[in-house]
């Protein structure tokens, strides 16, 4: 089912999937992961992931995100952004218990395009992974999420969007998606639109989209 739709963004971070614990991979079908019970060294077979597959829905999907955030800033001289690279808390040894410590920004710069092109693989990757959810009326987030990889063979940059299974550390199902892959390839946008407005600055970025289904075991 085609749809157009819109998500407005204001630039907040994208969370992070990977929780700890270890991430099945390889090419074989089955990977056997060590139970932790070393009084008779039972193995549990834990099922592989998939992908990533390039999206196969040709819908309309868009995000535009408008930068309003304190910390960042546009510097026309040298068309670049000033964005807080990292934060430092300074006063340690002062603050009592329950009390949240002072911190100081680090900033670093990036020329435009390159900053533009993140921020719109990044609202690419909410709206992947909202429309997503939205075909597959999946209302749980953790199930579907979506994230931004560099390590998609032939794409310097690209959003996957993960469905995830998850074991303790002795193989007990904790959380599935219930999603076949092949439903969720077929639900997978192949491109967002991405619009990226920064003041008087505007750029856009066709993102190709993946997917691919994530099995975790936690430690």
């Amino acid at each position: 089912m085609n749809r157009r739709r819109v998500l407005a963004a204001v630039g907040a971070a994208l969370p992070t999937l990977f929780l700890s614990g270890c991430l099945t991979g390889g090419s074989n079908p089955i990977q056997r992961v060590d139970s932790g019970d070393e009084s008779n060294g039972a193995t549990t077979t834990l099922p592989e992931g998939k992908g990533p597959v390039r999206g196969e829905s040709d819908a309309e999907v868009t995000a535009r995100e408008v930068e309003d955030r304190e910390n960042v800033a546009y510097i026309p001289e040298n068309d670049t952004v000033r964005y807080v690279a990292a934060w430092r808390h300074t006063n340690h040894e002062e603050v009592e218990a329950g009390e949240k410590p002072e911190r100081e920004a680090t900033y670093d710069t990036l020329p435009f395009t390159e900053w533009a092109t993140r921020r719109c693989t990044l609202a690419a990757a909410r709206a992947a992974a909202d429309h997503v959810r939205s075909e597959l009326e999946i209302a749980e987030p953790r199930s579907i999420r979506g994230s931004v990889s560099s390590s998609v063979e032939d794409e310097e940059r690209a959003v996957v969007v993960e469905s995830v299974e998850s074991y303790d550390w002795e193989g007990n199902l904790v959380h599935e998606t219930g999603v076949e892959f092949e439903t969720l390839v077929a639900a997978t946008p192949k491109t967002v639109h991405a619009t990226y407005v920064f003041g008087d600055q505007t750029a856009e970025r066709d993102v190709p989209i993946y997917a691919r289904h994530v099995v975790l075991q936690h430690s």
